[in-house]
């Protein structure tokens, strides 16, 4: 993507319930693109909305003794709200029952059935009525129960139009191997096996004998539409309609965020229906699962973190940021993260509030006390290699954002945001302003202004560059220095002059931007449902024997049920290190497949070597509660026991078993 057109869209959110932190993460995903985008000056479209039709939605309606227009018309609000409450902003808020939507449906539905591409037939199978799909035997499990659902799945049979999906799958699958469609290689190599091993058609009607609730199709009036085949044209109505998309700039540079979950639908059925229409190809941005609880967030499995959540005590004014630092800093987006309310607490009160917080107070606090509230001058004769090597990162920074984000990599983004604000606390640690304070000549209060206007000037380059992922706080600090918000546009033009600060300018006050947050004190306030976290000292290890240990065996029996309580998962070491601090613990990072990656604290460093254990896959206890430790968060345990030496090791899995599963 070269143009300097963005179109970006969530995937839009099925109206059978509240918004939690999953649909947050995806909606906030787009919102920090698109503002990124047009902070750069580009032409910039944002979109989300609410799929409203299906059989789902009117059986929901049906049950609370509703009609379902009045149904989704309710949860619309409601999700608008929440949105809203969340600070969440996009440009469109699509809904599939509006007028336009259904007019561009049955438009698509007209030019597929005219060339030939939609045709009647009869099926039958296994339906989720979750998914609104009939499913591959891959895609249950052993006993017909939906994999993501976790549903019993309805043997079908019944007369529907379908769409030659077919017919486009070498096409798709040329496109996916070229690198088009979707950039993470990963997701590209799941989307061409899906396509490799899809059989048949796609249904693309349902029988109004089963559900009215739908767009009727506009050639046979005794069906409507399927759900998918309704919610995927969003894209194209938000554009304006099939012929607008086909001349629009912003078409051709459209950005899909999207769930794993939904990646058949968008990396197959989608650009088959595109093809059919003659519409350039979209890029498809391919995000990983929150998990809360060692499980992706769903309403059915009652793990979600919801929007009071993220709004209650601390986080009623920090929850947005919070929240946007942890899942956004610790991950790329295409990862899974396990997120919880201590976890993003810590994470806020180590990057935010230790971070640049820290350093705005500390620099304007110094300015406030030397220089009147007057922010200081360059003096340049008096730069260092110091100063000279912190304006190196300063110059590099803005270069070094965009192309993160041009390749979707946020993380990363911040990750040299974050690099160039600890490179400037060190250099603070160094010149020891405080130190020259108390050096009352002119030379001393010009060196002591010269150190102080380089913080200012990395403090102005940071707002500016991170003004998309915290954009209250960042037009807040760009504020307090005089400086324009980086919503006026050309923020990143502004980033490149890197000592461009308004020297001379008196500010008010300083602001409270990022307070520290009493974490103890503010999970004791919430009484949630959050599993207590166990803040244990370093040798209450995760290995519960030692060499004087003796195996006691005992004959005492428990149900099948309370076995099945405990989730053990099969996990590769991806990096193990030893703690600084701690003669018995390793630092262990754990993938587990669809799961994530886990940090475990395992007491296990008398006996195993860090580079014994990398790269063997291991046994890992999934569900238990987080456990705080002063070195961090321990998000479960690796099980270990005795060798016939009197040491202990761990149980270590063979290689053919596959990462993440779980043992039963």
């Amino acid at each position: 993507m070269t143009s300097n057109f963005r179109y970006i869209t969530t995937p839009i959110y099925y109206a059978s319930g509240t918004a939690h932190a999953g649909h947050f993460y995806a909606t906030l995903l787009a919102d920090i693109l698109g503002t990124h985008y047009k902070h750069r000056e580009f032409k910039t479209l944002t979109l989300t909305g609410m799929d409203e039709h299906g059989e789902k939605i009117a059986e929901k309606a049906a049950s609370e003794n509703k009609t379902p227009q009045v149904l989704v018309d309710e949860l619309a609000v409601q999700w608008k709200n929440a949105f809203s409450a969340f600070q969440l902003h996009s440009d469109i808020f699509i809904r599939t029952t509006s007028a336009e939507h259904v007019a561009n449906v049955q438009e698509i539905l007209n030019a597929c059935f005219k060339n030939g591409d939609i045709y009647f037939g009869e099926h039958e199978g296994n339906y989720c009525v979750a998914c609104e799909a009939f499913l591959t035997a891959k895609e249950q499990d052993e006993h017909g129960n939906c994999l993501i659902h976790k549903r019993k799945t309805e043997l079908r049979r019944e007369g529907n139009y379908y769409f030659r999906t077919s017919k486009y799958i070498p096409e798709i699958i040329a496109q996916l191997k070229q690198g088009n469609i979707i950039p993470n290689s990963r997701f590209a190599n799941e989307a061409i096996a899906i396509a490799e091993a899809l059989e048949g058609d796609l249904s693309i009607s349902r029988p109004k004998t089963r559900t009215q609730w739908g767009i009727e199709l506009p050639f046979d009036s005794k069906h409507v539409a399927y759900v998918w085949f309704d919610a995927l044209p969003n894209y194209v109505t938000g554009i304006g309609g099939v012929e607008a998309a086909r001349a629009s700039p912003l078409w051709k540079n459209a950005v899909h965020v999207i769930g794993k979950d939904i990646l058949k639908f968008h990396a197959i059925y989608w650009p088959a229906m595109l093809l059919s229409l003659k519409l350039p190809l979209p890029t498809l941005l391919v995000t990983g699962w929150l998990h809360s609880s060692g499980h992706k967030m769903s309403k059915s499995l009652g793990n979600v973190i919801g929007l009071s959540d993220l709004q209650s005590g601390a986080l009623a004014e920090y929850g947005r940021d919070a929240f946007t630092n942890t899942v956004f800093r610790l991950i790329n987006p295409g990862d899974d993260l396990d997120i919880t309310i201590p976890l993003l607490l810590e994470r806020f009160n180590a990057d935010l509030a230790n971070g640049i917080g820290n350093l705005l107070s500390r620099t304007l606090g110094l300015i406030e006390k030397n220089f009147q509230n007057t922010i200081p001058s360059f003096s340049p004769l008096l730069d260092t290699s110091r100063e000279n090597e912190l304006c190196a990162v300063m110059e590099s920074l803005a270069q070094r954002v965009e192309n993160s984000f041009d390749q979707f990599k946020l993380a990363d983004a911040l990750a040299a945001i974050w690099d160039l604000i600890s490179k400037t606390d060190k250099y603070i640690a160094e010149t020891k302003p405080w130190e020259l304070a108390k050096n009352q000549t002119p030379e001393g209060k010009a060196q002591l202004g010269n150190i102080l206007a380089q913080s200012v000037a990395v403090l102005r380059i940071v707002a500016l560059v991170s003004a998309s992922f915290f954009p209250e706080k960042m037009d807040t600090l760009l504020s307090s220095l005089g400086e324009a918000p980086a919503s006026n546009g050309n923020a990143f033009v502004r980033a490149r002059n890197i000592r461009n600060i308004n020297a001379g300018h008196v500010f008010s006050e300083i602001p409270k931007l990022f307070q520290r947050i009493d974490i103890k004190a503010e999970l004791a306030s919430r009484q949630s449902s959050e599993p207590k976290v166990d803040t244990i000292s370093e040798n209450k290890n995760s290995t519960p024997k030692t060499n004087s240990d003796k195996t006691t065996v005992t004959s005492k029996t428990i149900a099948i049920d309370d076995f099945t309580k405990v989730e053990i998962h099969i996990g590769t070491v991806m990096q193990a290190e030893l703690v600084d601090g701690s003669d018995k613990l390793l630092r262990l990072q754990i993938s587990l497949g669809d799961l994530g990656q886990r940090q475990v604290f395992s007491g296990i460093r008398q006996w195993v070597k860090p580079e014994d254990i990398a790269g063997r896959k291991v046994l890992v206890v999934t569900n238990l509660a987080p456990r705080k430790m002063k070195f961090g968060m321990s998000e479960g345990m690796v099980l270990s026991t005795d060798t016939q030496d009197g040491q202990v090791s761990p149980v270590y899995a063979p290689e053919g078993l596959k990462e993440g599963s779980r043992l039963s």
